[in-house]
């Protein structure tokens, strides 16, 4: 008796290995449009400022070639031009391919085919990655980070090529956060219940204490990013003059005044994170300029408007130190809300666990964001910019655990003797 004898496929076992190659297939294009709609929103206003620039000596090729670039950096790849490698990220152009990447994901997880009935009898990882559509998920990112490297091997024809192995990470990071996004949505929203049982069956093999340390974790990080933000007000209020004063030297054109306002606009939520970086006690480079609490050090800085904003070299006013403040509060907020996640009862070190799992989702966050941020060209003097993200994150962890431990200890103490 053959092996086809034994368990013979129906046409009903057929149809559904059809279907499942076609939803497969389907995410696989999913992921190509998504890096192709991203790098059309992104290229356009490029056209437009080419097409409005009476000084503009770029061809038409050379100026799709510039698209191409800047979404390529989006993904924080390395552009390269002439001898000097260019890496910069503006974290809210990356927003774009992200909320492509987010739609088409949903598209995604909608359109699937239904396998409840399947599922019924099935327990354990196996339930979870049917539930989920891991393989149209997978398939997903692997067609984005395709596409997205055909995309950078393309700009190799123009004048600033792209490092394609740089770009990889990038390309994988973005469909996988807007994956994470869509689950999420999917989770609050509870409208298909094969994906619902899923998450239900990931919910519960998570350990309870990150469960509950996630909501006090985004809270922090809420609290850190307008503090951040705050700090960057502050310092172009004081600064306004000398901004505008560096505008009118540049003398850029209406065009180029306004495509160098929004790129540096693109580029506000990486200077946000330079101002956490510095709360927390990492100095902020420019290059050869780098500004901390104490001081500022001389050197040449390039001409941007925005920069202007910095100190002149030499000593600052004393207790900036106090900026610490705010990691600090982020830390006491979040280990109140991690006494208040845990029972009155509960034991000091059960609610500590709490403190730590928030502790370390907000690290890791902060991490990401800051490698996201810095950027550099080298060689030459502007090798970096930004915050050093391992200092940077180390420093802000370890006073943002600070302040949730001892909140939480007194908490604890005042609990136990009510």
């Amino acid at each position: 008796m053959t092996l086809l004898e034994r368990s013979p496929v129906t046409p009903a076992d057929a149809a559904t290995i059809v279907s499942r190659l076609r939803a497969v297939v389907l995410a696989a294009v999913a992921g190509l449009l998504a890096a192709l709609i991203s790098w059309v929103t992104v290229t356009v206003p490029v056209f437009v400022a080419w097409l409005a620039d009476d000084r503009s000596s770029t061809s038409i090729w050379q100026t799709a070639g510039i698209g191409v670039d800047l979404w390529a950096m989006a993904h924080r790849a390395t552009i390269h031009v002439g001898e000097t490698q260019v890496v910069l990220a503006p974290l809210l152009l990356t927003v774009v391919p992200l909320l492509a990447c987010w739609y088409a994901v949903g598209q995604v997880v909608v359109d699937r085919p239904d396998v409840r009935g399947e599922l019924d009898d099935v327990t354990g990882w196996r339930f979870a990655w049917a539930a989920l559509g891991v393989p149209e998920l997978l398939s997903f990112v692997v067609g984005y980070a395709g596409s997205g490297l055909l995309l950078c091997s393309l700009a190799g024809l123009g004048q600033a090529p792209v490092d394609v192995s740089s770009a990889v990470p990038g390309l994988v990071l973005v469909p996988l956060v807007a994956i994470a996004l869509s689950l999420w949505r999917e989770h609050r929203r509870q409208e298909h219940p094969t994906l619902d049982q899923g998450l239900r069956w990931v919910e519960l093999h998570t350990p309870v204490l990150l469960r509950r340390g996630v909501r006090p974790a985004a809270q922090a990080l809420g609290i850190l990013g307008v503090g951040a933000l705050l700090v960057v007000v502050a310092l172009l209020v004081v600064r306004l003059g000398r901004v505008m004063t560096l505008y009118e030297a540049l003398d850029a054109g209406t065009v180029g005044t306004t495509v160098l306002t929004l790129g540096q606009v693109l580029a506000l939520p990486n200077i946000l994170v330079w101002a956490l970086g510095w709360t927390s006690g990492a100095e902020v480079a420019v290059g050869t300029v780098h500004v901390g609490w104490d001081g500022s050090s001389a050197g040449d800085l390039p001409l941007l408007p925005v920069l202007a904003a910095l100190p002149e070299p030499g000593p600052l006013p004393a207790g900036l130190w106090l900026s610490v403040l705010l990691p600090l509060l982020a830390g006491a907020w979040l280990g109140f809300r991690s006494a208040r996640a845990a029972p009155r009862l509960a034991s000091w070190w059960a609610k500590a666990q709490i403190a730590l799992s928030a502790c370390v989702c907000v690290t890791v966050v902060v991490l990401l964001l800051s490698w996201l941020s810095v950027g550099g060209m080298s060689p030459g003097l502007l090798n970096q910019v930004g915050t050093a993200p391992l200092r940077a994150t180390g420093l802000l962890g370890a006073e943002v655990l600070c302040g949730a431990l001892v909140t939480l200890t007194v908490l604890h103490l005042l609990r136990r003797r009510l």
